[in-house]
């Protein structure tokens, strides 16, 4: 027999992928790697809040790591501004909202 008919070999030569599944696929497998937010607890809270008002005093260098979907973002620097009606801090030359922080940690 021809090979053309052994192991599905007519469908095998024929077979393609488009750009746009392809696309699709790499979407989708991104989606898959997608991560919930943590929940932090009272104790994680309120050592996130003394430090930042502590750098804020003095005028530290800190590290904030920041939750993101994918992968946790760090951000290094002093604190600039403090907007408390709108949750949010201006360090690094952009504005960080406070709900996004996971972590604080001491950089000097």
């Amino acid at each position: 027999m021809s090979k053309k008919l052994e192991n599905n070999g007519l469908w095998e030569s024929s077979r393609m992928m488009l750009p746009e599944h392809k696309e699709r696929i790499l979407q989708a497998n991104h989606q898959l790697e997608r991560r919930t937010k943590p929940v932090l607890d009272m104790q994680k809270r309120e050592e996130i809040n003394e430090l930042l008002s502590e750098a804020c005093q003095t005028g530290e260098e800190i590290t904030l790591v920041l939750w993101d979907p994918y992968e946790n973002r760090t951000v290094v620097g002093t604190i600039v501004k403090l907007d408390i009606l709108a949750y949010r801090i201006f360090i690094a030359g952009q504005w960080v909202k406070l709900a996004g922080i996971v972590d604080v940690l001491r950089t000097g």
